[in-house]
């Protein structure tokens, strides 16, 4: 299990050596800096569990360093835990009106500490958990709906989210802004690349969460232009690979032709087989295009370079099967399931919110001494539950929105 990771903020280290000792001790990893801006910084690149950090920084104060943490979506959830000396009522009421998790007076009770950090990150866990179980969104697989389907859809709905893809390990992301596609994502490709060598893909699954982002928009093209050269690449990649042998099949380099005159595509191909690679392997693995690094693979082929393996398909699991009948003889409920699932699919985040229960106090501290508003968790909260969908229930959809 991997260690939790402490990220302490505090101008005089004077204050934190003897907890910075407990912390390790008690197997957190921690990383301490001196000033707000550096501490901005080690949240983006050390991404801590917990951040513990004094009400007065240099460079960035303590409000400010919140402020900051909170608006950026890889640290909005984030625990924070604000340290300080403050001396007045007043103070303590504002500081407590600030979205952080607690607020601990100085000198700092080490024990107390140590309590609550375990506390809040145990809260997170849990929190997190139960988040990833209730995205609002749906999932399947590309067999079933591939990416021009899932961008059609989303676009007559006019959605915001981010369509999440997988195959064979590799992760990919297409970011939509209601309905028109803004970013992708996929090996660090350029964006545009990374969409279209996703449209390639009919194997893999795919995970749409429907929710807000911060992508700018990076593909100026519009959906109507993506998709006609993305169904021109799924074409193109769909002859070429109807004219090869499975493209999991393992290849090496024939020894008879090994002094052939390649020209500098194939080169590099060869290159990169080092020995023997799948055919898609080689696709992948190819600073060219995938399309056209297919291309080249099927010269290479045609031209005798490649002795193949024949590929042997995993058997298919019977108790899989068994299930796939049940899915599609008996467990189609209808127009009256479609009508659930696009109350489920177009309803209001915010509806439905279970009120939040109080987290354990303390007896050592006053009831002042707490935030007086709702944990930033409370967002999670919020998400509804996830909708699985087959490709029959996605087009009706489509055909309701239409409508």
């Amino acid at each position: 299990m991997d260690r939790k990771k402490i990220l302490i903020a505090d101008k005089e280290l004077n204050d934190i050596r003897e907890l910075r000792k407990a912390l390790i001790t008690a197997g957190y990893e921690v990383r301490i800096v001196d000033n707000g801006a550096e501490a901005v910084a080690q949240a983006e690149s050390f991404k801590p569990d917990l951040v513990l950090s004094e009400a007065r920084l240099p460079n960035l104060d303590g409000a400010r360093l919140v402020e900051e943490l909170r608006s950026r979506p890889a640290t909005q959830c984030l625990p924070i835990i604000l340290t300080g000396t403050l001396k007045t009522m007043e103070e303590r009421v504002n500081l407590m009106k600030m979205p952080v998790d607690d607020y601990l007076q100085k000198p700092l009770d080490i024990d107390e500490v140590l309590a609550r950090v375990d506390s809040l990150i145990r809260d997170m866990e849990t929190a997190t958990i139960s988040s990833e179980r209730s995205v609002r969104g749906f999932n399947g697989t590309l067999a079933e709906m591939n990416l021009i389907d899932l961008l059609q859809t989303l676009e007559v709905g006019k959605k915001t989210g981010i369509l999440r893809l997988n195959k064979a390990g590799k992760d990919g992301a297409v970011y939509i802004s209601e309905g028109q596609v803004v970013d992708a994502s996929l090996d660090g490709l350029e964006a545009r690349q990374a969409l279209l060598r996703m449209f390639t893909w009919s194997e893999g699954d795919f995970q749409v969460e429907m929710r807000n982002h911060d992508r700018p928009r990076i593909l100026t093209a519009s959906n109507r232009d993506l998709i006609s050269e993305g169904i021109t690449r799924q074409y193109r990649w769909s002859q070429l690979a109807n004219q090869l042998p499975p493209l999991q099949a393992v290849v090496t380099g024939n020894q008879k032709l090994t002094g052939a005159k390649l020209t500098e595509e194939e080169q590099d191909l060869v290159i990169l087989l080092n020995g023997s690679k799948r055919f898609i392997d080689l696709v992948e693995e190819s600073a060219l295009d995938d399309v056209r690094a297919l291309a080249v693979v099927k010269n290479l082929y045609d031209s005798g370079y490649f002795d193949v393996t024949p590929h042997e398909p995993e058997p298919i699991n019977g108790n899989y099967l068994d299930h796939l009948k049940k899915r599609y003889t008996n467990g189609y409920a209808g127009r009256d399931k479609i009508t659930a699932l696009l109350s489920g699919l177009l309803k209001n985040p915010g509806e439905g919110k279970k009120p939040l229960v109080d987290r354990r106090r303390f007896d050592r501290r006053s009831s002042e001494d707490r935030r007086q508003h709702e944990r930033r968790r409370d967002a999670r909260e919020r998400a509804k539950t996830k909708i699985y969908l087959n490709k029959s229930e996605l087009l009706m959809i489509r055909e309701k929105l239409l409508h």
